[in-house]
């Protein structure tokens, strides 16, 4: 093939070697419209010289068409690169009218994003989605080619989808008869008229139909992306990525994609309000300076919302204003149903909120065991007291008054008589009133912030003052929900600095109470024991923001310069009230003072764990098969009171044996599901089949299908507790007994992986079982309740010398940084470099991306790559 100039009528086409179909398929299209095109593949021969004749034919050209796509916006460099940079510069010859340039996108790729000369973006673009070309493309670039300036005095080139239509323009015709002349005219105007009709559709329809492929292409090939990687990435959806899929949806509303990443998107919200008819909007929580979107007017069911934790409103005319913080449950997707009693305005005390009768499952450390609690609906101050409110009772003769003194003081179990107790209740200068005052008042401007430097004394002479309560630790811990501290804590006055004004932080409850974590410290009602002790909850600004997690007791004298207090409004005073006043008993255990047991008691202690190697009796009952997994059910010995365990193999679809595996221990919801769902690996743990390893899941005594009367996770001194930590220790080793009778797993190569009560457990087991090579421990930790010393988890940590994995969030409710998380690292027994904690600002869970990617990366240390 000749490699001369082209005629000055040709296009030069110029593409990415990826777009050569696309580039085929429009250059085949102008051709058969008798349009000369010049395209490489073609044109150009072995041996010519490739360079030189590209030049010349940019060069010489009419037209040059570069091709733009994804593959283009993916190479930084590339030869099309040069041509381009070639046509820029043949521009700079040219009058501005002069029509050059024709930029093609074959796919979604948004103009303003392009990586493309600056020159390019003078003239308008055409789409032709895989190079698929119109009939009006060919004829536009024919008109194109025919003439020599640009058709439009704002662009060099129109897009497709605004072609121009030529207007009527009389032609001189030879002499006719008058009936054939004026027949033939009339059909001459019909046809023209039809012809302009056709173009005008072609004109609408290219408007119509080629943005709407524009979009759907933008939704499959950049929105339905973005999307999965937040789902394969976050733990939860936002309004962003939500904004996204919604979007998506609109163009690909059949999509089998998004339909599968809907769940990890979205949940659904409903609400019923008595009255009907209120206003709900909703907000991503973390984003509170946000706009608000509508929800809908109650009542309403299944409205689409980010899975997300969001902050609500209920609006209604002549109705308090409630504010909500939606719950959101990351590790399953439940609904958020909420049936809300809206109140009149004025009919509740200024600043309180109605509190709905509720459960408490008691999530603050140290007095997890008093929950589950029902506890009756109440109200509660919105706000803690402040100054100003505080200042009204030291007006009105509060500390004078003995009426609001009802409850006998007492200094280290001795009474101390009303006038001896108020003379110590006084500020700075002497005068009745706050440690943190002078001269009878406080600081100017600090009106509005929480009082503080209260004992507890003061705190119910207050409540009582006010007609209202102190409120126990199980009212304080229905509206606390600690096991919201990763959104709470961050939004929350934790300074050191100072109080904040009520209010003035975005800190919000799951039922519209602000400043429940930190700024100032709250008494609650609960005595200590039988000592002269009282419960402050939620953390100080003087405090770490773990303290919010904490159960936390000090002398009711106590007047630190953090201790204020709310006030509640108990709505019934039944029997149920008296019990949630009781004296309560709090967990404590300082793990820098207390010491594990010698060797030679750890020793005795092991041998509990013995057990007769009787055969297996292994049965594979089943077989299961999902897209990524298959899993063999199995059915062992478990070696003790003629029990089987069931172990659920789960093998990669396609692998080379034998296989690593990885042995799991799960978190407590074990306990309190009664059946196991296979698909629970699911986006959980299903990396581990993924990297080409098995997931061995046990169904452990007391889980499950096996559940018996073990109804917690925690640690206690009764002999129930220590069978079966024995029972579970037993049935991992008999885990390992099998698996090593399989072909197909590595019985050299065991790990452990443990998730939540998994974690704690994870400092028991490897200090018996030597066969677990390696340890993940994700958000464990060390629980603050007492064990029997045969199975305390205290005397086994250093007996732990495998290579050992620990990740943990910085807002754990369970297990406290400082308290539980520190000290369980310290005291395990591998040797320093072989043992690793990551801590993450998050609350009971890690980040998915990082526990996959430290989890896979720690056994591949340990144990090797997989085949």
């Amino acid at each position: 093939m000749s490699t001369e100039p082209l005629s000055s009528k040709a296009i030069f086409i110029s593409y990415a070697s990826q777009d050569a179909e696309a580039a085929r398929r429009i250059a085949n299209a102008l051709r058969q419209g008798g349009i000369e095109v010049w395209f490489d593949q073609s044109e150009l021969r072995g041996g010519e010289a490739w360079d030189v004749s590209i030049r010349g034919q940019i060069k010489s050209c009419k037209l040059f068409m570069p091709i733009i796509s994804a593959s283009t916006q993916v190479r930084e460099e590339g030869y099309f690169r040069r041509e381009w940079n070639l046509a820029v510069g043949r521009t700079r010859d040219m009058a501005d009218d002069a029509a050059f340039l024709l930029p093609v996108v074959i796919d979604a790729t948004p103009e303003p994003h392009a990586r493309v000369p600056e020159k390019f973006r003078e003239v308008q673009w055409s789409r032709l989605p895989g190079g698929e070309t119109p009939a009006g493309f060919v004829e536009r670039v024919r008109g194109l080619t025919s003439s020599s300036t640009s058709p439009a005095s704002d662009t060099q080139v129109r897009s497709v989808s605004q072609p121009e239509v030529t207007p009527y323009t009389e032609r001189h015709e030879q002499p006719q008869a008058p009936a054939k002349a004026e027949r033939t005219g009339r059909i001459r105007i019909l046809t023209l008229t039809i012809s302009a009709l056709l173009v005008l559709l072609l004109v609408v329809a290219g408007l119509v139909l080629i943005p709407s492929w524009q979009q759907k292409e933008h939704a499959r090939n950049v929105l339905l992306p973005q999307i999965q990687d937040v789902a394969a990435t976050m733990f939860r959806s936002n309004r962003e990525i939500f904004d996204k899929a919604v979007e998506a949806e609109r163009y690909l509303p059949n999509d089998p994609t998004l339909a599968k990443l809907w769940p990890s998107i979205a949940t659904t919200l409903s609400i019923e309000t008595e009255p009907a008819g209120a206003e709900v909007l909703w907000k991503d929580y973390n984003t509170p300076a946000a706009d608000w979107r509508r929800a809908g007017i109650t009542p309403f069911k299944d409205v689409r919302v980010p899975r997300d934790y969001l902050r609500l409103e209920v609006r209604k005319a002549g109705y308090q204003t409630i504010e909500l913080a939606a719950p959101m449950f990351s590790s399953r997707i439940l609904p958020i149903r909420e049936h809300l009693k809206m109140d009149p305005l004025g009919s509740l005390p200024e600043n309180m909120v109605r509190i709905p009768k509720s459960t408490t499952d008691m999530q603050i450390v140290g007095i997890e065991k008093y929950g589950p609690r029902e506890v009756p609906e109440f109200l509660i101050d919105k706000f803690e007291v402040t100054n100003k409110q505080f200042k009204a009772f030291v007006d009105a003769g509060g500390y004078t008054n003995a009426a609001y003194w009802t409850v006998p003081i007492r200094d280290g179990g001795k009474a101390v008589s009303l006038n001896a107790a108020l003379a110590k209740f006084t500020d700075r200068t002497g005068r009745q009133g706050p440690a943190t005052w002078e001269a009878g008042s406080y600081p100017d401007g600090a009106d509005n912030h929480p009082v503080t430097g209260v004992s507890w004394y003061e705190a119910a002479a207050y409540a009582a003052f006010a007609h209202e309560q102190l409120p126990s630790v199980f009212h304080w811990a229905v509206v606390a929900d600690t096991s919201r501290s990763e959104f709470l804590l961050p939004l929350s006055n934790f300074s050191r600095k100072s109080t904040s004004a009520i209010g003035s932080l975005p800190g919000l409850s799951t039922f519209g109470v602000y400043d429940l974590a930190g700024n100032a410290r709250e008494w609650t009602f609960n005595q200590s024991g039988d000592s002269d002790q009282r419960f402050v909850l939620g953390g100080g600004w003087t405090d770490p923001s773990y303290a919010f997690n904490d159960s936390f007791t000090q002398p009711a004298l106590d007047r630190s310069e953090s201790n204020g207090f709310r006030c509640i409004k108990e709505l019934a005073e039944d029997s149920s009230s008296t019990a949630l006043r009781q004296s309560l008993s709090m967990d404590s255990r300082d793990y820098s003072k207390e010491k594990p047991v010698n060797d030679a008691t750890f020793a005795s202690f092991s041998r509990q764990f013995i057990y007769d190697k009787a055969p297996l009796g292994a049965t594979i009952e089943k077989t299961l098969e999902s897209a990524a997994w298959k899993a063999d059910v199995v059915s062992i010995d478990a070696g003790y009171n003629n029990e089987r365990l069931v172990l659920y193999v789960f093998l990669p679809k396609n692998y080379v044996a034998p296989l690593q595996p990885v042995v799991f221990f799960p978190g407590s919801n074990g306990i309190h599901e009664s059946t196991f769902d296979p698909t629970f690996i699911n986006n959980r743990l299903d990396f581990i089949t993924k990297s080409g390893r098995a997931l061995i899941f046990p169904i452990y005594k007391g889980t499950y299908e096996r559940q018996d009367d073990l109804k917690s996770d925690l640690q206690d001194m009764t002999v129930r507790y220590k069978d079966h930590v024995i029972m579970w220790v037993k049935e991992f080793s008999r885990t390992i007994d099998y698996l090593e009778t399989r072909k197909d797993i590595q019985a050299d190569k065991f790990a452990y992986l443990g998730w939540s009560w998994g974690g704690f457990i994870g400092g028991i087991v490897p200090a018996v079982e030597k066969r677990i090579r390696v340890v993940v421990l994700n958000v464990g930790g060390m629980e603050m309740e007492k064990a029997l010393p045969e199975v305390d988890q205290i005397n086994y940590l250093p007996r732990i010398t495998q290579p050992v994995l620990m990740l943990n969030g910085t807002y754990d409710m369970y297990f406290p940084v400082e308290s539980s998380q520190k000290p369980m690292f310290r005291l395990l027994g591998t040797p320093q470099a072989q043992k690793k904690m990551l801590v993450y600002s998050s609350g009971h869970l890690v980040p998915p991306t990082e526990f996959i990617k430290e989890t896979l990366a720690w056994l591949d240390t340990y144990l090797g790559p997989t085949q």
